[in-house]
């Protein structure tokens, strides 16, 4: 009889005991940081530079409708190592640093070329650090990006999150910047993120500081060192042989002597395949892109009425794809001799057995003797509200 009682009384004890808070913080005790720049100085140290939410502005800056500058605070110090630095940086802030709303990690590219060891380290190893935190990487120093002002979001770095998100050109968070640094035949790759003016006229006059945070390439690694960079176009080829892209636009000019002009088309859907063929020591890829999209713009005198004339459109557009894809990976293979498309996983998963008995400990010499062909199969499934320009008469446009 009193086997019942005495477990009813246990229970009570362990749920009192249970409902204590003794690891809480308040959030008038934290710092929250929501992006972080590493850079590396003159004398070779590493500057560790965060960009922390003053709590107590957010409220009244989102209601208001005001400028956020004001939404954040920047501090930096510099030390032997992130967590020197760190270190330092902990006893100019009153409050607790808590890494766990951290959206981006900007690295300036002096640090980016000579190795992202420590960072990775560091930032593997802290417990409030996110896998899926962005990292990106910039020509000069990082620490300037993290002055720059939000265009759209009360922050700079959720800006900056917004427009990764958009995938408009290929992102990397940690893990994948790891699962790529450890995986067998495929290089890391990084957003390049810089300081863009608002105006032509800042662009003249060099007035960057009123600028907005942007993405403008792609950084190329080999290993954890940068090696170089890509522009924008050469980075939505990278989305394209990734099958990752979500929109792009293509232009081509249309061959015709007799009648200059250009077509652009909103690329809606685009699937590239690989076929891999080995022939002795010759290793060969013949990629496949099938791509469908809209007609947004017409300035030749070609009507869009005959199917011939959009079959000739859609054969242009293909033309231009594989020209750029080709001008791409040569510039990959020849100039930074980096795998940051994977042809190397796909050679693995193709033909296993070659790869671990031959290319396996040695892709990073075979990458740049590859062969690449590349051909595109272009669709186009519209041509917007209207069929031909209303620039030129119908006794001009060709049939």
């Amino acid at each position: 009889m009193m086997r019942k009682p005495m477990i009813l009384l246990l229970l009570i004890v362990m749920v009192i005991s249970l409902a204590g808070c003794w690891s809480r913080v308040e959030l008038n005790d934290v710092a929250i940081v929501t992006a972080t720049a590493v850079d590396l100085t003159k004398d070779h140290k590493i500057q560790l530079s965060l960009q922390v939410m003053k709590i107590k502005m957010t409220k009244g800056t989102i209601e208001n409708g005001a400028s956020s500058g004001n939404a954040t605070l920047l501090f930096s110090e510099k030390g032997e190592t992130i967590m020197d630095a760190y270190r330092v940086l902990r006893k100019k802030v009153s409050r607790e640093l808590i890494f766990s709303h951290n959206r981006v990690i900007i690295i300036g590219d002096d640090l980016a070329r000579s190795g992202l060891s420590a960072i990775l380290d560091f930032f593997s190893r802290h417990r409030e650090a996110r896998g899926n935190t962005y990292m990106m990487t910039t020509k000069g120093e990082a620490r300037d990006l993290l002055k720059a002002a939000p265009i759209f979001e009360s922050f700079s770095a959720e800006d900056v999150r917004e427009e990764e998100k958009a995938r408009p050109i290929e992102t990397a968070s940690i893990r994948d910047y790891v699962y790529r640094l450890l995986e067998a035949g495929i290089e890391p790759v990084m957003s390049q993120i810089q300081i863009m003016p608002l105006s032509d006229q800042q662009v003249q006059e060099s007035k960057v500081s009123g600028g907005f945070l942007g993405l403008v390439g792609l950084g190329v690694f080999h290993r954890d060192r940068l090696v170089g960079w890509l522009n924008g176009q050469e980075a939505e080829c990278v989305l394209w042989l990734s099958n990752k892209m979500k929109s792009s636009i293509v232009t081509a000019r249309f061959p015709d002597p007799k009648s200059s002009g250009k077509v652009s088309m909103q690329v809606a859907k685009s699937k590239a395949n690989f076929q891999s063929k080995v022939d002795g020591d010759r290793i060969r890829f013949d990629v496949d892109i099938h791509m469908e999209g809209e007609l947004f713009e017409n300035t030749t005198k070609w009507s869009v009425k005959d199917v011939h004339n959009l079959k000739k459109f859609e054969q242009s557009f293909g033309k231009e794809v594989e020209k750029r894809v080709l001008q791409t990976v040569e510039k990959l293979k020849k100039q930074y001799k980096s795998d940051i498309v994977g042809f190397g996983s796909i050679l693995h998963r193709q033909h296993k057995e070659l790869w671990n008995d031959k290319w396996a400990d040695q892709w990073d010499q075979e990458f740049p003797n590859i062969e690449v062909s590349v051909k595109a199969d272009v669709k186009l499934s519209g041509t917007g509200r209207v069929n031909d320009s209303m620039f030129w008469k119908e006794n001009e446009l060709k049939k």
